[in-house]
């Protein structure tokens, strides 16, 4: 009984001194406080702003505007896997993924550049370039909008075949962390292999209007940041067939050859005879089925393309430019749609 006494003792001995101990601290931490505060005044200064740096170089012999951007500056935090989508209202109004193509000075961003067709330089004065950042989490499935750079064609006072560089601050979004895919279709993944991505690439195309033969002339050049319908391991194919339709139905048809990848080349031309008429008053649309092989045992579908004058706004530009420009060829990229489109 004495011993236990004795523990108990020690006990509160030391549970009193360590109370007396935190009491005698706080009350000496105000006063400390106090005095610094009469010496100097902490002052939380606000976050620096977000620097996007890019170029611009107009071309007025071919009507193109390469944005390529070059870093960014000034964030808080580092961040992995950032990208930009441009966009060019009212003439590029999709959001175009940049390609990278080397490291830049900022150590979260690679070099990026896309190749819009503007046309020329009055028609660019009147767009609006918009550059959206955004940051991917490691996993791939999560992105977030970090900010948007919005400034006027007319107000940046482009110098033709000069590349002009620019510093702009982003403003930021509120937006959170998102999944790219919903929870619906990430059960789906769970269950099966196949999935559908968000993004599914572009796809660059060359038309010419032959009108003496009276015939098209396309070519499939090359797709780029194609997306994966599979998690199957290994490298799918892709090909493209092309469907010439008046008044919804199919009158002639071709097809690439197969070429590896997630940014295959083809370099695939095709001749394609008009049906007799006014082809600015023809019902034609052009519809370019991106197919991806080496799924199970049988193709699917990646997305289309339709190009023609009741066309999505993108495909009713280069149709417009293919009868404007005669005999010369107009290339532009095409974001890649999940669904069908035509009347």
């Amino acid at each position: 009984m004495s011993r236990s006494k004795r523990t108990k003792g020690r006990r509160s001995t030391v549970s009193g001194e360590s109370f007396l101990c935190s009491e005698g601290k706080s009350l000496t931490s105000e006063p400390q406080l106090r005095e610094a505060s009469q010496y100097g005044t902490v002052s939380i200064g606000s976050k620096p702003p977000s620097l996007l740096h890019f170029s611009l170089l107009f071309s007025s012999s071919h009507g193109t505007l390469v944005v390529n951007i070059l870093g960014v500056s000034g964030t808080s935090k580092k961040r992995s896997h950032v990208f930009v989508r441009a966009s060019l209202p009212p003439l590029c109004p999709s959001p175009q993924p940049l390609s990278s193509r080397r490291r830049s000075l900022s150590p979260e961003l690679h070099s990026q550049s896309v190749l819009l067709h503007v046309g020329p330089m009055e028609e660019l004065n009147v767009c609006t370039l918009r550059l959206a950042v955004y940051s991917r989490d490691f996993s791939g499935l999560r992105e977030a909008m970090l900010g948007l750079v919005e400034i006027s064609c007319e107000q940046m006072d482009l110098t033709p075949d000069t590349t002009c560089t620019f510093t702009r601050e982003i403003t930021p979004t509120k937006s959170k962390l998102k999944k790219s895919v919903s929870s619906q279709e990430t059960l789906v993944h769970r269950k099966t292999s196949v999935c559908v991505p968000k993004v599914l690439g572009q796809v660059f195309i060359l038309m010419q209007y032959q009108s003496v033969a009276q015939r098209i002339k396309l070519m499939v050049r090359k797709a780029e940041h194609l997306a994966k319908l599979t998690r199957i391991p290994g490298t799918p194919d892709h090909y493209v067939v092309v469907n010439m339709r008046q008044d919804g139905r199919v009158i002639a048809t071709k097809e690439t050859k197969g070429a590896s990848g997630l940014n295959p080349i083809w370099n695939a031309p095709f001749l394609f005879d008009l049906p007799p008429g006014d082809i600015s008053q023809l019902p034609l649309l052009f519809e370019f089925i991106i197919m991806q092989g080496r799924l199970y045992t049988k193709s699917s579908v990646l997305g289309h393309v339709i190009i023609g004058n009741s066309a999505p706004e993108e495909g009713q530009a280069q149709w417009r430019d293919m009868l404007s420009r005669g005999q010369i060829e107009t290339a532009r990229w095409h974001t890649i749609q999940p669904d069908v489109w035509y009347n």
